[in-house]
């Protein structure tokens, strides 16, 4: 029975941030549909989590699609009145994401940013 006690919250956050990774990459998927570009594939991986696989859009599109996953985190973390470790999850996960590490979301978006502010520059 102590380990039950012991067990269950860990089990409870993990659950909580399974679920608000799934939330964040239909954000991703939701968004690539809607703006046309094609997506290929929605996997897992132990060293990566979920992760979808499309299409390359233009740099406006990636950077929207990017960006849709941590905005759904955003968004969720406002059910903290009803759910506060629902929206820890949320916060977590978009914090983490959008850190500007190779392979993030951050990182993502900065890229294309620096691309369409290289584009924008006059000479």
């Amino acid at each position: 029975m102590h380990l039950v006690r012991w067990f269950y919250p860990f089990l409870n956050g993990f659950c909580l941030g399974v679920l608000a990774m799934i939330l964040h990459e239909w954000g991703h998927i939701v968004t690539a549909l809607v703006l046309g570009v094609p997506v290929k594939s929605v996997g897992i991986r132990w060293n990566k989590g979920l992760y979808t696989v499309r299409e390359t859009g233009s740099v406006q599109q990636n950077a929207l699609i990017a960006a849709a996953g941590p905005f759904v985190n955003l968004l969720l973390i406002g059910t903290e009145p009803w759910f506060p470790l629902f929206s820890l999850a949320n916060f977590c996960y978009a914090l983490a994401n959008m850190l500007p590490i190779e392979g993030s979301d951050g990182f993502r978006i900065a890229e294309c940013w620096r691309a369409m502010r290289a584009r924008n520059t006059t000479y």
